[in-house]
């Protein structure tokens, strides 16, 4: 009972400070907004540590590569985006290898097909930019890979078994292709505060559903 009233605590902790995040970035208070930022993460971390029995390092390992690329993404030095990129690739690679038991025989023909749209999505937001992704265009060319494999499987586990872990994953796999595609539009093509807005709620609640999905993907496997 202790461990889920912790859990609950965290759960609200994590969305409190989404919250504080969006609404003081609105206020354009940097330095507050610097904060809530920086500790999304480890709270996500904290909750997972917390609210998992199995602890996958995989996983642990993931988050702390997307803190990294995260804070690389916001310094202004030389080669910072391609560092960031770098990590971001890296991130989504370690989620490929959390749901690749997902692939079976049984379904692999239809995650094959279900890719490509997932695929095309992808480049079509890439070629928005092109021109301001210099030396890190291949870098995202592969990350595009890994983010489309990663929502075919999950649209694909969930029309076959629409039960709930399939149910979050799904959400979280779209959710990080609207992250990315406001992302970039945001950084390289317009900048707006509502498009913002919508990079950090579809951050905070695509990691949050990929928790969801990995805590019950480890109950099912008790």
């Amino acid at each position: 009972m202790k461990i889920i009233g912790i859990t609950k605590l965290l759960i609200i902790l994590y969305f409190i400070n989404l919250f504080l995040y969006s609404f003081f970035s609105l206020l354009n208070k940097e330095e507050v907004t610097e904060i809530f930022w920086f500790i999304r993460v480890p709270i996500l971390l904290l909750l997972y540590f917390v609210s998992s029995e199995k602890r996958n390092i995989l996983y642990f390992g993931g988050l702390i590569l997307y803190q990294l690329a995260s804070v690389f993404y916001r310094l202004e030095l030389p080669h910072a985006f391609i560092y960031a990129t770098v990590f971001s690739m890296l991130f989504k690679l370690c989620l490929v290898l959390l749901v690749l038991d997902l692939v079976r025989k049984s379904n692999y023909k239809a995650i094959c097909i279900a890719f490509i749209p997932f695929f095309v999505i992808y480049l079509y937001i890439i070629e928005f930019v092109v021109h301001e992704l210099g030396d890190s265009y291949y870098i995202w060319i592969v990350n595009a890979l890994l983010t489309s494999f990663i929502g075919s499987v999950a649209i694909i586990n969930y029309v076959n078994e629409p039960k709930h872990r399939n149910y979050w994953l799904l959400i979280s796999s779209v959710l990080f292709i609207i992250q990315i595609g406001a992302f970039f539009i945001n950084k390289f093509y317009i900048r707006n505060e509502g498009i913002y807005q919508m990079v950090i709620l579809a951050y905070g609640i695509s990691h949050y559903t990929f928790y969801k999905f990995m805590i019950l993907k480890e109950m099912e496997m008790e």
